[in-house]
């Protein structure tokens, strides 16, 4: 298929869902942007494009990737190319990926070198976070240069204490600095001293195995270390957030530091609402946990418990419905999926021990189906609460509304037509990202994403991917904007 543009074209007949109204209506589509939602004619030899029965919703956007990263002695299985038209297929339009600072670069060589890795291969529009991986003073300063580059923000890890770990003085230094900017840091919230000491005591006892990754970051690490930054900030009245949320108490966390007035929001990843720790299975493969006897697992259920191994890892299953509740209530503000993948063959397969296993997952393709499927045709959140997590909230926070994340007269042309009526079954193989696995094996999907326009392209028609993308365009994001729910 190719790309499909035209001067003017008419969605017709379908449901218009944004964060605050869902209303059967035309939306007309002209020179990239959307010109007009409402009761609409055709107007002669305009396109058409009927969609009754279907969903017409803003594209999604995607918060938390990690493409072409230099992580764990190996790189992403996932570019900007197959990783955006992966994303592309399942329905979103903008990615914000993080750019990494590594040990004696400067901010801005860091940033430099991700607009190189994007540019002419990314295919959806992209922005960038900044991810620090140290904290030296001279960042203060710097950090005024990225921002003026058009990334309003940072990450810092609390967690890989070596590469990437910093201290509680400098959480505080660059909370000052990010506030008198008036941007943002997400932050990676887990004790990573205690987990050092977890995992060495794991690994002295002769547990190697990927199942003992859980053990090592347990969700009391996660809650700490959000309440010590939320901390943090409430003093400097810093704006901060939460990147992958994994745990009901770390959620309560949050609760409790935004009604004492801390400017924090939280992101989850479909992962933490859809997968449990019994997906690391026991040690033995026999239904017991042998904590003080010798990993034995076989090969082969080894290889599958490391594809669940991310961090933070999958909690028990009372933890999915309290971040489901979080999600519908407001108490969680957007869903991005730390697409951060790495092959189960030639790069999982080759650690040693867990804790050498590259982290993470795939998941960028499935987040809308996911959400749709589990979340609104679930019954546990409502169409506009979709769009919100999905695409208005983070257009709003990462400064991007309303050019995105809405559906409104001057918006870009972002726009998903999704038909609620298929059902399938997930398997890798039908997915364009670059990944031999995904964790959502054998889920059962609700509807599907049948027609993609990115600034007025048509770029998925029908459910086929276009061939001959054009590359996507990189946005500056403006201030973000904590007052969302």
């Amino acid at each position: 298929m190719s790309v499909v543009q035209s001067g003017s074209v008419l969605l017709s007949g379908g449901m218009v869902t944004t964060a605050s109204r869902s209303r059967l209506a035309a939306v007309r589509l002209a020179g990239g942007r959307i010109t007009e939602i409402g009761d609409l004619t055709p107007r002669p030899g305009e396109a058409v494009l009927g969609c009754h029965g279907c969903l017409i919703l803003p594209g999604g956007i995607e918060t938390h990737t990690h493409l072409d990263l230099e992580a764990m002695g190996t790189v992403t299985a996932d570019d900007f190319a197959s990783g955006t038209r992966s994303a592309l297929a399942g329905g979103t339009t903008t990615v914000l990926d993080f750019a990494t600072q590594f040990h004696g670069e400067s901010l801005m060589d860091g940033l430099r070198r991700w607009h190189k890795k994007a540019g002419g291969q990314a295919v959806t529009d992209y922005g960038f976070h900044l991810a620090m991986t140290q904290w030296r003073p001279e960042f203060a300063g710097e950090m005024a240069e990225v921002v003026e580059a058009g990334v309003t923000s940072f990450k810092l890890y609390m967690a890989y204490r070596g590469s990437m770990m910093v201290q509680d003085d400098e959480i505080y230094a660059a909370l000052s600095a990010s506030s008198r900017l008036g941007a943002t840091i997400g932050f990676h919230c887990e004790n990573g001293l205690v987990i050092d000491a977890l995992a060495r005591q794991e690994l002295a006892r002769g547990h190697t195995g990927a199942f003992y990754h859980q053990y090592t970051r347990p969700p009391d690490l996660e809650r700490e270390a959000a309440g010590r930054v939320t901390t943090i900030a409430r003093l400097l009245d810093a704006q901060h957030y939460i990147v992958h949320l994994s745990a009901g108490e770390t959620l309560e966390e949050v609760r409790r530091a935004r009604r004492g007035g801390s400017k924090v929001v939280a992101e989850t990843c479909p992962q933490y609402l859809l997968l449990d720790d019994s997906r690391y299975g026991t040690p033995d493969s026999g239904g017991s946990d042998k904590r003080d006897g010798i990993d034995d697992r076989n090969d082969s259920d080894e290889l599958g418990v490391r594809a669940f191994v991310m961090s933070p890892p999958l909690r028990s299953a009372e933890n999915l419905d309290a971040l489901w509740a979080g999600l519908a209530d407001g108490g969680i503000q957007f869903v991005g999926t730390d697409h951060c993948s790495f092959n189960l063959h030639g790069q999982k397969d080759q650690a040693t021990d867990f804790a050498s296993i590259p982290n993470g997952a795939p998941g960028v393709e499935l987040r809308l189906a996911l959400l749709y499927t589990y979340g609104v045709a679930g019954g546990r959140i409502s169409p506009e609460r979709f769009v919100a997590v999905t695409a208005e909230n983070a257009a709003r926070y990462f400064g991007l509304y309303p050019r995105k994340g809405t559906l409104l007269p001057g918006s870009d042309a972002d726009i998903v037509v999704y038909d609620p009526g298929p059902a399938w079954t997930v398997s890798h193989d039908r997915l364009h990202d670059n990944v031999d696995h995904t964790p959502y094996e054998g889920f059962t999907i609700r509807g599907r994403v049948r027609d993609v326009f990115l600034r007025g392209h048509r770029v998925v028609a029908d459910g086929v991917l276009a061939g001959d993308l054009a590359p996507g365009q990189f946005l500056a994001c403006g201030p973000p904007d904590s007052d969302i729910s």
